[in-house]
């Protein structure tokens, strides 16, 4: 009896993956700053009050104003003594014989005149002159530069390593003791 005996051959496969490897440095930044600005002007207020006319109310008169009452009291004190005075000669001139006692009576007495009164009557003059802000912005700036970094790669290639592990076998066994042969 013959017998065949085969083994199969076998293939060995070793495999080294392959690496990819990626690192990404940051970015290198470059940035100035111009801070903003604020200029602030301020101008005070002023109160002016001006009080002359509740002072000349009050009999509290600057020498202006005293001078100028004086000159309208006098000129008005002369424009009555000349109607007076032509009111007189008109009486005399009428030949009344009582002309003159009466003109007599009536210079030597005077009317005077009281009241009663609130003074100052007038308010005071108050203004506000001024006062003024100026707000005045300069703005700021930011200016960033950004140089991005290139990313760094290292590759590894893999491997792939066939090989024959085993070879192939066919054997052949012969049992038994009849052989035949012919030729």
């Amino acid at each position: 009896m013959l017998h065949i005996n085969r083994v199969s051959g076998l293939i060995g496969i070793k495999t080294t993956n392959s690496q990819l490897s990626i690192s990404q440095p940051k970015p290198d930044f470059d940035m100035r700053t111009t801070h903003a600005k604020i200029e602030i002007q301020t101008q005070q207020v002023k109160v002016q009050i001006d009080q002359r006319q509740c002072f000349n109310e009050s009999g509290l008169k600057d020498n202006a104003t005293i001078a100028s009452e004086a000159a309208a009291s006098a000129k008005q004190a002369v424009m009555e003594a000349i109607d007076r005075m032509n009111g007189e000669g008109e009486m005399l001139s009428s030949n009344d014989s009582n002309a003159l006692p009466n003109i007599a009576l009536s210079n030597s007495t005077k009317e005077h005149v009281f009241d009663i009164d609130t003074m100052p009557k007038s308010r005071p003059k108050i203004d506000f002159v001024g006062g003024k802000v100026d707000i005045r912005v300069h703005e700021g700036k930011v200016e960033v530069v950004s140089k991005p970094n290139r990313p760094i790669l290292e590759y590894q290639a893999g491997r792939v390593e066939i090989f024959l592990q085993r070879h192939p076998e066919i054997s052949f066994t012969y049992t038994g003791n009849n052989i035949d042969k012919k030729l």
